[in-house]
């Protein structure tokens, strides 16, 4: 359970501080006229509000060339609490912490982490939260949730994980797990998920005009390409928490990269830097791509035929207003944007002859840490939903 302050059981107390959490800064006035209340019923709330430490005045707003008294323009208090979401990756955690505003205050990157099977994966996530709690010198009791987001099939509302084969997870209740181990409100949601719940949370650029919204995450270490989907406006998780797993399973990187290294020779600079290191990961593809290294051009080349492929399978399912990529894939959005965007337009028009319209395709802004950033909203819906 979170803490009392922010129990918000009058559903417009909630209404009015997700209104500021929007908006960053908004006056008293704009308040009222968004959320239709009377003036005095929002001076209530906004005193309610204040002593509960969750609200503060911004600044007094400039007048505006009329009579009167210049608006008094209201903030969330951002030091108010802390939110930790993680993304599990099979030997990898990616971490998130944002503030009570919304601002993301801190990201890291932990590979080589032990974190396949329960204990394992407990001992991991709890190491990972100590560590964040000593880096940011925070004091616990401002840290009021942590948000997992993990491969597989979950559960959210009993906050279980039915089964994830990479994570060697079956019937685990993380959150009652997790939770008693952390001390905190715990809740968990499939990494796909999470992806969307961000950018419905955090990318009002994209949230706030569009109805529907499906993120695509493509990890190459969990070998999967998963969905999320915002269907008029909400998070749809299907009747047993599977909805978005459609697809197939990702290319192999080994068998592209060996396929790459009999058409080309090993004369190249990832063959080169797979000897150095001894497996290369996806990041590295995309590093020597830049380097015009061949094989690795190739492999771009496959994952974007893949990339297409899959979308264009939603798109005939689904017809989303906009397709948001996350994951690795990200960090080759120079490279491969363009021939995602022509694939896929030539690829529906000849499905859906007649004038048949795109939709429009973004890369994350949160890159790399879409899942984890989306991982705290969980938290979030706790208190504005």
């Amino acid at each position: 359970m979170l803490p009392a302050p922010f129990q918000l059981k009058i559903a417009s107390h909630r209404q009015i501080l997700n209104t500021i959490r929007v908006k960053g800064e908004i006056s008293g006035a704009e308040l009222a006229r968004e959320n239709r209340l009377q003036p005095s019923t929002l001076v209530y709330i906004l005193r309610s509000l204040r002593e509960r430490g969750l609200i503060e005045v911004s600044r007094i707003g400039a007048q505006l060339g009329t009579a009167g008294k210049p608006p008094t323009l209201w903030r969330l208090v951002a030091d108010k609490c802390y939110i930790i979401g993680l993304e599990i990756i099979p030997n990898e955690e990616r971490a998130t912490v944002i503030d009570f505003s919304g601002n993301i205050v801190y990201q890291q990157q932990n590979t080589g982490a032990e974190n396949i099977g329960p204990e394992k994966l407990l001992h991991s996530i709890h190491s990972c939260y100590e560590e964040i709690i000593s880096h940011l010198e925070l004091e616990r009791d401002n840290v009021i949730g942590v948000g997992v987001a993990l491969t597989g099939l979950v559960d959210r509302e009993r906050g279980v994980v039915h089964f994830s084969r990479k994570l060697q997870l079956q019937d685990f209740p993380i959150e009652e797990k997790l939770g008693g181990l952390l001390r905190l409100p715990v809740e968990v949601v499939n990494d796909a998920n999470a992806g969307a719940l961000g950018i419905k949370w955090h990318d009002s650029s994209v949230a706030a005009s569009k109805k529907s919204v499906i993120f695509l995450t493509l990890n190459e270490k969990t070998a999967y390409f998963g969905a999320g989907l915002i269907l008029d406006e909400n998070l749809y998780e299907g009747a047993q928490g599977a909805a978005g797993e459609i697809f197939t399973v990702l290319p192999s990187l080994s068998e592209l990269v060996q396929s790459g290294v009999d058409k080309y020779g090993v004369e190249r600079p990832l063959v080169r830097l797979q000897k150095e290191k001894g497996v290369v990961g996806i990041e590295d593809v995309i590093a020597m791509a830049r380097k015009e290294c061949p094989i690795s051009r190739d492999v771009l080349i496959h994952y974007t035929q893949f990339i297409v492929h899959e979308i264009v399978r939603i798109v005939s399912l689904l017809n989303p207003n906009v397709i948001v990529l996350g994951g690795d894939i990200t960090d080759a959005r120079d490279l491969i944007y363009e021939d995602i965007v022509r694939g896929v337009k030539v690829r529906l028009q000849e499905i859906f002859p007649g004038g048949f319209a795109s939709p429009d395709i973004q890369f994350s802004k949160f890159g790399i840490y879409s899942v984890s950033v989306g991982a705290t909203a969980l938290i979030l819906r706790r208190i504005f939903q």
